[in-house]
């Protein structure tokens, strides 16, 4: 598979990387663990070396099954986690990116994960309590230890990502952007291109909707994970949307590919995206994914998709 440089870091990547939020297995239906460990391994498989999680999915869950499965080629992948979202005795979360913190997520990412090192550490969210000096300099104590290598950031605004920068070595932005959800291409996606930071998409489908498979009389269960953070999923905007998805369903049907490699292709040709991280919960569902990067839009399809989903 087809890889890129992140930013000014030494890490190549897959242009298909691995969501792991599923593995987690909370809010996303009925996720079997054997699925998700085959789905893993043949991301591996297919050349997939870069893979994304959080202590946040599933209260540390997904980091050890994304560590204990992919132990044996520890030294092949590139592991991806981040820090700052805390979850409490309540089953609440907060934003918390403080030295304190940031200190006792690490040992935590490690131990999960089964390793000695991570390969890019993630601000999951900025806190807005802390200084983000703080946050800064304490990630490039841990650079100096080993126990990570590069650093990252995810859902920063400009004026965020320009703070962390005077202080660190800040090689990527993970931030949501897919056909539907645009918004970063005001301001957040041009920054990284002009500076030269790799941009990490995530939820490339929209959570789903961009692979065709809803309609408008689907209902999602009560704790679905859409229907608790994600807008588009929100009455008036959910049927909005899906006259969009049947727009782009026109330019899928024309080249005979799934809708979800339709939208996942218009990502890679983002000349700042690095990479795309892309969710499965089972092996075929990974296989369709690595397969987006096997062809490539025409250029006039592009642009007909930006048009028909334009903010």
């Amino acid at each position: 598979m087809k890889k890129r440089r992140l930013g000014n870091s030494e890490l190549n990547v897959s242009v298909i990387g691995f969501g792991a939020w599923a593995a987690g297995k909370s809010g996303w239906g009925n996720v079997g663990e054997q699925d998700i460990v085959e789905a893993i391994r043949a991301a591996v498989d297919h050349g997939v070396n870069f893979f994304d999680t959080a202590p946040f999915y599933g209260y540390g869950e997904s980091e050890r099954i994304l560590g204990k499965t992919l132990k044996p080629v520890r030294d092949k992948v590139i592991i991806a986690t981040k820090f700052g979202i805390v979850w409490d005795s309540k089953g609440d979360f907060a934003f918390d990116v403080s030295r304190k913190n940031i200190l006792h997520e690490i040992d935590e990412s490690l131990k999960n994960l089964g390793t000695d090192y991570i390969d890019l550490y993630q601000v999951h969210w900025p806190d807005n309590k802390t200084p983000i000096q703080e946050t800064m300099e304490t990630l490039n104590e841990l650079v100096q230890s080993g126990k990570i290598r590069y650093i990252g950031v995810s859902n920063f605004s400009v004026e965020q990502m320009e703070e962390a920068r005077k202080y660190a070595n800040v090689v990527s932005l993970q931030s949501q952007y897919n056909l539907l959800q645009r918004g970063v291409e005001k301001a957040e996606y041009p920054y990284t291109e002009r500076v030269g930071m790799g941009f990490i998409p995530y939820s490339p489908l929209a959570q789903g909707l961009l692979t065709g498979k809803f309609n408008k009389d689907t209902k999602l269960p009560e704790n679905d994970v859409r229907r608790q953070f994600n807008p588009l999923f929100e009455e008036g905007e959910f049927e909005a949307n899906l006259e969009k998805v049947e727009n782009i369903r026109t330019v899928a049907d024309r080249y005979n590919k799934p809708m979800a490699q339709v939208a996942v292709n218009w990502l890679m040709a983002k000349p700042a995206v690095t990479t795309v991280i892309t969710g499965a919960k089972n092996k075929e569902q990974v296989i369709q994914n690595v397969a987006a990067a096997e062809w490539k839009l025409a250029s006039e399809d592009i642009v007909a998709l930006d048009k028909m989903t334009e903010i």
